[in-house]
């Protein structure tokens, strides 16, 4: 099930990340020769999903970024472009007030990247708002961890065998090659702590944006 994007997420993201993301989906694919259909096998999304997608209708989350990349074969941040591009350093110091810091719409949520770019990363830290949707986010499932600390609100996850509810103070650690999704179905903004096990917004080449 495709989730239903906050209106004023939705709108971000249609001026921003979100079209480039659909261009470039669209592109890589049709680079590498794959029909939705193939592509879709691939990553574990739905045909009529991707295809609203490349459309630029519909969001994906992150996760569901990340499965892309990896039926395709490239970087999640070659699918970013231009909104994850920064700096190599050996440090950095994240400042809640910073307007130069990374921030990418993705559906229903919002990320701010709390990580630099270091040599050899192996991890990204995501402050991240949820917005309310009438559905779940659609199943994502891709090799790697994550783990996710509520810092206000309560987000549901769906796993295969569970449904698991976290309030202000939980948190989850899982594989994500588990299938899972999250729901706000409340009606507030969820706010989380996320990492996962991969540098999302990696650029290899150094360059800044």
């Amino acid at each position: 099930m495709a989730a239903t994007p906050h209106p004023a997420a939705a709108e971000q993201a249609a001026d921003g990340p979100s079209r480039h993301v659909a261009a470039a989906i669209k592109r890589t694919r049709t680079e590498r020769g794959l029909t939705l259909r193939e592509l879709a096998q691939r990553c574990g999304l739905s045909p009529g999903f991707l295809s609203l997608v490349e459309r630029g209708i519909n969001s994906i989350s992150l996760t569901s970024l990340f499965a892309l990349a990896d039926a395709l074969d490239v970087d999640a941040v070659d699918l970013l472009g231009t909104a994850g591009r920064r700096a190599r350093r050996d440090y950095a110091v994240a400042r809640h007030d910073d307007p130069h810091a990374a921030r990418v719409v993705m559906g229903e949520r919002e990320h701010r990247v709390l990580t630099a770019e270091l040599p050899d990363q192996r991890i990204e830290a995501l402050a991240t708002r949820v917005h309310p949707t009438a559905e779940p986010s659609p199943v994502s499932q891709h090799d790697g961890e994550e783990f996710c600390y509520v810092l206000r609100g309560e987000l549901v996850f769906l796993l295969p065998e569970e449904t698991v509810v976290l309030g202000a103070g939980d948190s989850i650690h899982f594989k994500s090659r588990t299938p899972h999704a999250i729901h706000n179905r409340g009606a507030d903004v969820v706010e989380v702590l996320w990492t996962v096990d991969r540098p999302l917004l990696r650029r290899s080449d150094g360059t800044t944006s």
